[in-house]
């Protein structure tokens, strides 16, 4: 029976953070109430984080498409080779694109694939890599580039014919410019980024907690039998999951600091478990006095 008292999500998160003496309540809410409290606040925090990065994400988009505009010639490509409209080299290593591509972007039909490598390895050494864009291939130079390699370690080659057949089938076969560009806006909605963020975040946050809550729980397990509490397992690993509450909430405020900030802490993870050991000894702290009040009471009457 006791385990049908219900208490709502934001009842839970309160007495989890704020009021320790209410963690016997929270416990006769039963290991399938927790666990789906558990995976709410999860999605909660992971569609937060999706959503801010998804914003710093779509200004980076937003910026580096409209740098392309200004800066990339016209281009065109048809029956699998690319030429510009000039012949000067396009090269594109500011970082609204390094930080959209990942990588500085070159354009030079003009080279063989040997004088690309010559030409850029330095690039792409300082950039750990680099895509150049010949007449009829690109190439992918790394750092990792060794030229006495006989099976050319640290360069990759995608022939135009390969990308068109298996990549580019919603583009025009014959496209040029203004297609790149359209290509890449049709890429920059609001959905198609959040949902990527959001598994990420989602598992990125539920296996941290749920190692850490597992450690912690059979910890406190263990510190309870010693101890003669009468803790089963499972209240043990439902302490735990309420006890985390704040840690993850510290968590992710610390993440969404560190995305506007260069703010960072190398023991995070330290003060993260720090947190959930402070209240399971608030619950343990609590408990006794609970016990000593009753004693109390016993023997007045």
């Amino acid at each position: 029976m006791e385990e049908n008292i219900k208490i709502n999500f934001f009842k839970k998160m309160w007495y989890s953070i704020v009021r320790p003496s209410k963690y016997e309540d929270l416990r006769k809410q039963g290991i399938g109430r927790t666990i789906k409290y558990f995976f709410s606040l999860v999605c909660i925090l992971a569609l937060i984080l999706a959503s801010i990065a998804t914003f710093l994400q779509l200004n980076v988009v937003r910026d580096a498409i409209s740098y392309l505009d200004e800066r990339l010639p016209e281009i065109k490509f048809k029956e699998n080779t690319l030429t510009l409209e000039n012949e000067e080299a396009v090269i594109l290593d500011e970082e609204k694109i390094v930080s959209y591509f990942g990588n500085p972007i070159i354009i030079n039909p003009l080279l063989e694939k040997q004088e690309a490598i010559d030409q850029y390895k330095d690039l792409a050494a300082n950039y750990k890599r680099v895509i150049v864009f010949l007449k009829d291939e690109y190439i992918l130079i790394t750092d990792k580039y060794n030229p006495q390699s006989e099976d050319a370690e640290g360069i990759e080659e995608h022939k135009y014919s390969d990308v068109s057949q298996n990549f580019i089938k919603d583009l025009k076969y014959e496209y040029g410019k203004q297609d790149v560009l359209e290509y890449l806006r049709q890429r920059t909605s609001f959905a198609y980024y959040i949902a990527q963020y959001f598994v990420v975040y989602f598992g990125m946050i539920a296996l941290l907690y749920i190692v850490y809550i597992l450690l912690t729980s059979t910890g406190l397990w263990g510190v309870t039998k010693i101890l003669k509490n009468k803790w089963t397992f499972k209240e043990s690993l439902i302490n735990t999951i309420y006890a985390s509450t704040l840690s993850m909430l510290v968590y992710v405020a610390y993440m969404i600091i560190s995305y506007f900030t260069k703010f960072r802490i190398s023991i995070m993870d330290i003060i993260s478990i720090a947190l959930i050991f402070v209240y399971l000894y608030l619950i343990l702290l609590g408990q006794k006095k609970n016990k000593s009040e009753c004693i109390k009471d016993n023997v007045k009457n």
